[in-house]
């Protein structure tokens, strides 16, 4: 079946409802076929990056972080906001150091996606860093509940597939390890 062009919405109002780390907005949408409908926008005012990190021996570099949203503890990856002027590389490399204390090695991009794009335009690049090794202590922001383990992919796989809260974003990161690299 042929892909047919449907027009877009167009917005007829904005609204920010909410100012804070991310901006809230009511767009009012003339829908394509006659309905006007409000819909609710998360602004994140950023895009982000996602490390997936092998040290030199192929263990992975595993997160464990505090989600306040789901009250849990979620498997997951360094990463987070990328600055103003700086691009998805060097976001990765700082978040990493950051976050887990490891750096040096190898980055290359895996790829980017839209994890939310109901809700969100937020972009998340997600990069490879291999051959990494532990430089120093994590320098955490307050918020930050973050521990670093090492894992074989095999116990990673295992722990995922036995029911371990594990973060969205850190599966997709994942597939494009497995599949890309």
């Amino acid at each position: 079946m042929p892909h047919r062009k449907t027009p877009i919405p167009e917005v007829k109002e904005s609204e920010i409802v909410h100012h804070g780390f991310f901006d809230v907005r009511i767009d009012t949408l003339q829908m394509p076929h006659g309905p006007k409908r409000p819909y609710t926008v998360l602004n994140i005012k950023a895009h982000a990056a996602a490390v997936i990190a092998e040290t030199k021996d192929g263990k992975l570099l595993v997160t464990q972080e505090y989600r306040h949203p789901t009250g849990q503890w979620l498997l997951s990856c360094p990463g987070g906001r990328i600055d103003t002027g700086e691009s998805p590389m060097e976001a990765a490399r700082r978040e990493l150091l950051e976050e887990t204390g490891y750096g040096g090695g190898e980055f290359s991009l895996l790829g980017s996606l839209y994890p939310y794009p109901s809700v969100t335009n937020q972009q998340i690049f997600f990069v490879h860093a291999k051959n990494v090794e532990y430089l120093k202590p994590p320098a955490l922001e307050d918020f930050e509940l973050i521990h670093s383990d090492l894992k074989t992919p095999e116990e990673l796989f295992h722990a995922i597939a036995t029911g371990s809260p594990v973060d969205g974003v850190f599966c997709s990161g994942l597939f494009l390890w497995r599949n890309c690299v």
